[in-house]
């Protein structure tokens, strides 16, 4: 899964992550525990212990070991693990613990007699079909649960690089140490994707309470996840082969093995075994894997019925090799989920659907522990045992006839989950707009519960590592450990910037004495030294408050420059803020579009290239924004400005490999006059609205945050110059269409476009600064995918105040290419094809056409691009992406 590298620090702790699952003890309880090991004699690690009518269950740990708190009383207690035969003992629990040591038989499976088609292919495929056709139902037929999680994750270092072992073992990360966390949580689900967790217990063996809880209990294999392809997915004909490796009786339902075996290499493709119940199918249990080229995720899961007809994980295990820069990981998942209740979706008719299953003819062929752990009237109702309707809905029929046919082709197949998957939409409320994150809430006791209650409560038992990193820290030196992290931290971060968090929710942002952004050199400023502080509140109400401040001096001019800048979110949820700035500056006239500061630097010193031109800028100006409605945004700004123009007053550089000479302050434009690069004042206003339809939003610290919609953004952007106010010589009208959207397409790709119009019907008195400027890049490295940038024209070259159009579009695909060759196909690249044009009065048109490479070493991209003027080839080359963060790249 693609989010398990960015689950790994590579610091404090290694990939402390969280999963979840429970067990909550009754007053009147006592323990039965013991191990669980094969014919053999060796321990069978992680096999599931059940208490159907109870919901209640735990996970033996990697020795073999279990633990469970049960009410007194008689129970039947199920073991299972994949590969071995479930078996069922009864045990009497009294005053004292109860010790059940037990012996799993080795599965033994059987090719049963099933239908075969004419064509002679696996009956896997007829099982398969199903199981996908009804993926929809499965995937939504719970609209609520909540469970009780424990969770634990428990990692090893298995190797260091040479170079970073002496740092990491004063950071406490050693070779052969084990790192634990472990969790008990209250879990809330409901759909389409809302968790609340609230986590009872919580205690690290490291330096770190990682507390967040990933969502891996709500993983579900009936829909992709992160990118990787189901099995159980529409598409999962045309990327899987699928083998019947055999079956076998489970009270008295057929359980069926299919073989997951992938069409194609590939990191998005599972591998592996899943098990599918005749007759209902729906998954039984899980075990595949994922490869990728920096990990493999080996999970499994194991399901039970937890009411009628609703089967959910309550045994997880999931175990990560990781494999990169030197570093060699594992890490182990623990989870076991008890204590469910559920509610139906109340959007679809349940019975229905159960009524076409083979085993739901009579209530009577479920098993009898089954039986009693259910609610008798949940139990009649989803059996089908509810009066039927005198008529069915279109959909309602065409549903019924699929289900009943004695084979679905593939065309079926689809068809029948499409059917599905509408019906479950069609009868639901209109989906709401707001996402909801994951919420999370620790209780003020979690991180300080005794060693007893953990002993008492925790159903995994440890092993003897992972108790012994328990012990490696005592509070004494993890607390002078703390001290010393925290002198070390305030000294990087005066030197090299950072953020220091205060109380009542203030922060405060600088770039440091000596931070990446207090230098950088040009040939206007020579080497400026430039000094950042931002003071910003954000309270709990999610009202903003920002005040920030750059105080820069030029030496090479020995000018000092200073602006402010004041910025007030007054209504977090419409994002309506006010934003003002005043002071003085030397700015690239294509302002947020030029050269980035670190790449001038490298390209004027080391090539003799001096690609940015400045002018300095006096100046006022106050901003607005407000969502009129969601989706609806409006933007209105106004700015006074004296603007002057500035020459070169520094020559240095180091190397000249290609004997340039440095140019002058002057804009590289074909047909530029000077008399618009004259000092003048200038007062220009400028509205622009957009507007998104259903654009969904999430809600992040009570302040609204957009997230994706699955329509076009529409924007009209107006601008103007006026002559005559406080003496401004500018006067121009800029009026810009653009409509830009992002397509996802499954297996097909991507698609990505943004198509821009626009037009001067008032120029003469618009002066450079003023001229609709393009994101272009010259240069042989970028420092962005933007869609709409041109990577091969001159900063300022194409720069205009007459008619002009754009068109970018961008197809994405994760197996274009070169990701076909075997020695690519694991790898987390993706690539892309891009064509960008430009029209222009009175000018050639120009086209660039390019081939590129995404997330190389995880950040970096490579292109292939190829421009056009007029249709005459230009240039060819290839662009290197580098991302740069923080304030390395900040454009003056």
């Amino acid at each position: 899964m693609r989010l398990i590298p960015y689950m790994i620090p590579l610091r404090n702790s290694i990939l402390i992550s969280v999963l979840f699952l429970l067990f909550a003890a009754p007053v009147s309880s006592q323990v039965v525990k013991g191990v669980v090991v094969d014919e053999e004699g060796a321990p069978v690690p992680f096999a599931t212990v059940y208490v159907l009518e109870l919901h209640r269950g735990t996970t033996a740990n990697e020795e073999g070991f279990y633990q469970l708190s049960l009410p007194l009383g008689s129970h039947d207690l199920r073991f299972q693990y994949l590969g071995y035969k479930t078996q069922i003992h009864e045990v009497l629990i009294g005053d004292e613990p109860t010790e059940l040591n037990v012996v799993l038989e080795v599965q033994h499976y059987t090719l049963p007699a099933v239908v075969v088609t004419a064509s002679g292919e696996d009956p896997a495929y007829y099982i398969m079909r199903r199981a996908i056709g009804l993926s929809q139902y499965y995937l939504n037929q719970v609209s609520e649960y909540s469970c009780r999680v424990y969770l634990k994750g428990s990692g090893v270092i298995l190797n260091v690089p040479g170079f970073m072992r002496l740092q990491l073992e004063r950071e406490g990360v050693e070779e052969g140490r084990y790192f634990v966390v472990e969790t008990i949580s209250d879990v809330y689900f409901e759909l389409p994707d809302r968790i609340r967790t609230e986590v009872r217990s919580l205690r690290s063996s490291g330096n770190d309470n990682q507390s967040d809880p990933m969502s891996f209990v709500t993983i579900s294999l009936y829909r992709d996840i992160n990118g990787i392809i189901s099995p159980l997915s529409r598409s999962a004909m045309q990327l899987y082969r699928f083998e019947l490796a055999g079956s076998f009786l489970e009270n008295g339902h057929q359980i069926n093995r299919i073989r997951v075996i992938p069409r194609r290499s590939g990191p998005d493709l599972y591998q592996g075994y899943i098990y599918i119940r005749e007759g209902s199918w729906n998954l039984h249990s899980v075990d595949l894997s994922v490869e990728q080229s920096l990990f493999t995720i080996n999970i499994r899961q194991v399901y039970q019925p937890v009411s009628a007809f609703v089967w959910m994980p309550v045994s997880q295990n999931f175990e990560v090799s990781v494999s990169m820069m030197g570093f060699e990981i594992d890490y182990t998942y623990v989870a076991s989920v008890s204590d469910y209740e559920i509610t139906l979706n109340p959007d679809l008719d349940h019975s229905f659907y159960i009524r076409h299953f083979e085993d739901s003819l009579t209530i009577d062929r479920l098993h009898y522990s089954e039986l009693r752990a259910l609610p008798a009237a949940a139990a009649r109702e989803i059996a089908g045992t509810a009066p039927d309707r005198e008529t069915l809905s279109k959909r309602e029929t065409e549903i019924s006839k699929l289900m009943e046919s004695a084979e679905l082709s593939n065309r079926d197949m689809r068809r029948l989950n499409r059917l599905i998957r509408r019906d479950t939409r069609s009868k639901s409320r209109r989906e709401s707009l707001e996402l909801f994150p994951s919420a999370m809430e620790i209780d003020d006791s979690a991180r300080v519960r005794s060693m007893e209650y953990w002993e008492a409560n925790r159903p995994v038992p440890l092993t003897e590592q992972e108790l012994a990193s328990f012990r490696e820290f005592e509070p004494d030196t993890m607390d002078e450990y703390a001290a010393d992290r925290q002198t070390q931290r305030l000294i990087r971060q005066l030197i090299l910037g950072g953020t220091h968090n205060f109380r009542n929710r203030l922060r405060l942002s600088h770039n440091g004495l000596a931070g990446p952004s207090s230098f950088y050199y040009n040939t206007v400023d020579g080497l400026p030294y430039s000094k950042t502080m931002t003071l910003d509140h954000r309270p709990e109400h999610g009202r903003f408050f920002s005040l920030g401040a750059t105080v820069t001096y030029a030496f090479a001019r020995d000018r000092l420059m200073a602006d402010a800048n004041l910025r007030y979110e007054y209504d977090p949820y419409k994002r309506a803020y006010v934003a003002f700035a005043i002071g003085r500056k030397s700015t690239d006239f294509n302002d947020g579009n030029g050269i980035p500061l670190f790449f001038n630097t490298i390209s004027t010193l080391l090539l003799k290239q001096n690609h940015l031109k400045l002018y300095e800028m006096d100046f006022i100006r106050a901003d607005h924004r407000i969502d009129l409605a969601n989706g609806l945004v409006l933007f209105t700004g106004a700015e006074f400005a004296l603007r002057r123009r500035l020459i070169n007053n520094s020559f240095y550089f180091i190397t000249n490999p290609y004997r340039e000479t440095f140019l002058p302050n002057f804009p590289q434009h074909p047909s530029l006059d000077p008399g618009k690069l004259i000092d003048h004042y200038a007062f220009h206003y400028k509205l622009r609205l957009s507007y998104t339809h259903r654009h969904y939003y999430r809600m992040a610290n009570n302040r609204k945050v957009m997230m994706h919609s699955s329509f076009p953004t529409v924007s009209l952007m107006y601008r103007q110059g006026v002559r005559d106010v406080w003496e401004s010589s500018s006067a121009f009208r800029h009026w810009e269409v653009s409509v830009s959207h992002r397509m996802e397409l499954r297996l097909i790709g991507n698609i990505s476009y943004k198509l821009t119009g626009g037009f001067f019907p008032q120029k003469k008195g618009a002066f450079f600064a003023d001229y609709r400027h393009f994101d272009t890049n010259p240069l042989w490295v970028k420092s962005s995918n933007n869609i709409d940038m041109f990577q091969t024209p001159g900063y300022y070259a194409y720069s205009t105040v007459s008619n002009y159009s754009t068109l970018h579009v961008r197809y994405d695909h994760s197996r274009l290419l070169l990701k076909r060759l075997p020695v690519l196909s694991d790898k987390l690249l993706r690539e892309r094809l891009f064509v960008n044009t430009l029209l222009i009065d009175g000018r050639k048109p120009y086209t660039e056409f390019g081939y590129g490479l995404d997330q190389l070493l995880l950040i970096f991209s490579v292109d292939v691009v190829s421009g056009f003027s007029g249709g005459k080839h230009q240039y060819t080359g290839f662009r290197i992406g580098i991302p740069l963060t923080g304030q390395v790249g900040l454009r003056l």
